[in-house]
């Protein structure tokens, strides 16, 4: 009797499957983490300022759309860059570690 092929229909599982496991993958996946990363603490600094994206980015010296792309992870430029610049500007620090192998810690 032939044995059937359970389908998968994660597509988490799918990508995976079919890129994951290389240098190149993994890559590319820490880059997207970390992009989320920043894009969520600008993001929560800003509320917890109480600034508007445009005042933000006032202070920085950037475009509300530039505020906009970092916080929905979509910004293709530095995006610590962009971080770093908040931190000065709300007179924070900022510190960005990483531990062999392990994920990104970023905080403000």
């Amino acid at each position: 009797m032939k044995q059937s092929r359970k389908r998968i229909t994660d597509a988490v599982e799918i990508v995976d499957r079919k890129y994951g496991n290389t240098q190149e993958w993994d890559r590319l996946v820490a880059e997207e983490e970390l992009k989320v990363s920043v894009g969520q603490l600008v993001y929560d600094l800003r509320v917890e300022s109480g600034l508007s994206q445009t005042r933000l980015a006032g202070l920085i010296g950037t475009s509300q759309s530039v505020i906009s792309r970092v916080e929905s992870a979509d910004y293709e430029g530095s995006a610590l860059q962009i971080l770093a610049r908040v931190c000065m500007a709300l007179h924070r620090d900022l510190s960005v570690s990483r531990k062999e192998g392990g994920p990104v810690a970023i905080a403000c």
